[in-house]
């Protein structure tokens, strides 16, 4: 009993340390930030501040930092006027071309790009429906089923990928939408070890809420890893608010969705988020052909 107790406390005591460090990382978002710095702030050495931050957040802590970069990066995007070049500086990349690079390798477009697709839902549209054959699902995997526990009252759309890494970032591996309180089945999954998350999203969904999603349900963050005779990690998923650990989502949850809908043609991605609102309030009616397009994998 005296051994939870002291295993319990020293887990809370770590919690707070990584909460600390973040905190302070969104206060000096701009500034240059070491590790040294960071594991002074947390109250331990960098090693051991480094295996604390990685535990609690799945991450390494410059890790971390560059993720909330990006993010910092998107809502400026989003809620201001301001230049790019003044942006990347805002959010402490001292390189326009860095920054420009990082951002795109994250979220799939530029940050004026991404600008112009705020600005015009419609173009959101035209944009998704243009991405390359990259985003359509891989081949040579295998499949796996999970369910997916959702909130009392949640009313929307669960988003389920596998990623790279542990952050909902870039393009998924594969990815399926899911009824809330359901299965999920994935198809074509590839084969290795990867990262399984779900976000979900309460109707009705518009575009902009797409384009920033600080305050989806998540779950997840667990290691998959497939072989091409087993399935090991726990693939099941219960939705919760996010924390102030959780690393930021750095994807378009639109594209995600959209993913569900490929068929064989590879460089088109059809589906409208309008479409996907149709069919998840089909599916809440009571409209079975509804809850069957909706529990296609992609």
């Amino acid at each position: 009993m005296e051994q939870a107790v002291v295993r319990e406390s020293t887990t809370r005591l770590h919690y707070e340390s990584v909460k600390r460090a973040i905190a302070e990382m969104r206060r000096q978002m701009g500034q240059p930030l070491s590790l040294r710095s960071l594991a002074k702030i947390g109250f331990a050495s960098p090693y051991h501040f480094t295996r604390t931050f990685r535990s609690v957040t799945g991450l390494p802590p410059l890790h971390f930092l560059s993720a909330l970069r990006l993010d910092a990066a998107r809502t400026l995007l989003l809620h201001t006027r301001s230049k790019v070049i003044d942006i990347c500086y805002d959010v402490g990349y001292s390189s326009v071309g860095t920054f420009t690079r990082r951002f795109t390798g994250s979220f799939g477009v530029s940050p004026l790009q991404f600008r112009a697709l705020a600005q015009s839902p419609r173009h959101t549209t035209r944009h998704q429906q243009s991405l390359p054959a990259a985003h359509a699902r891989l081949a040579d995997g295998r499949d796996f089923s999970g369910h997916v526990m959702a909130p009392s009252g949640f009313k929307g759309i669960v988003c389920v990928g596998l990623f790279s890494a542990p952050i909902p970032q870039s393009k998924p591996l594969a990815c399926t939408i899911a009824a809330p309180n359901g299965d999920y089945h994935m198809q074509d999954v590839p084969l290795g070890k990867s990262f399984l998350f779900a976000l979900g999203m309460e109707l009705p969904i518009q575009a902009r809420d797409c384009l920033c999603h600080d305050s989806v349900l998540r779950a997840g963050g667990q290691a998959i890893r497939i072989s091409e005779d087993d399935v090991s990690g726990d693939t099941d998923l219960i939705l919760r608010a996010p924390l102030p650990t959780d690393p930021p989502i750095l994807l378009f949850l639109a594209d995600l969705m959209q993913k569900t809908k490929v068929r064989q043609r590879k460089d088109n991605l059809a589906a409208s988020i309008s479409d996907l609102s149709g069919i998840i309030s089909a599916q809440q009616s009571g409209n079975t052909e509804g809850a069957e397009r909706l529990s296609k994998p992609l």
